[in-house]
């Protein structure tokens, strides 16, 4: 009986993880926004292109509404676990 509760309990402890998956997506949405707008810089700013920019601002705003309040040092330290 003891075996398998320890077994539990280390299979538990492994499982967790500290990564915030939702700060991992409002990374990936600035790094997707970052891309697309250096394209601007290469092509001329079509409607599509603008539109596209403009639904990835969105997509990048609502993925990180929560942490417009964070610290530099906290943000860094979550950044740490996305990779």
């Amino acid at each position: 009986m003891k075996t398998i509760f320890l077994i539990a309990i280390t299979a538990l402890l492994f499982s967790c993880s500290n990564k915030d998956e939702q700060f991992c997506n409002c990374l990936k949405s600035g790094e997707e926004l970052n891309d697309k707008t250096k394209t601007v810089f290469n092509h001329v700013v079509t409607q599509k292109l603008h539109k596209e920019i403009q639904e990835l601002k969105s997509k990048k705003k609502s993925a990180c509404n929560d942490y417009q309040t964070m610290s530099g040092k906290d943000m860094l330290e979550l950044k740490k676990e996305c990779k």
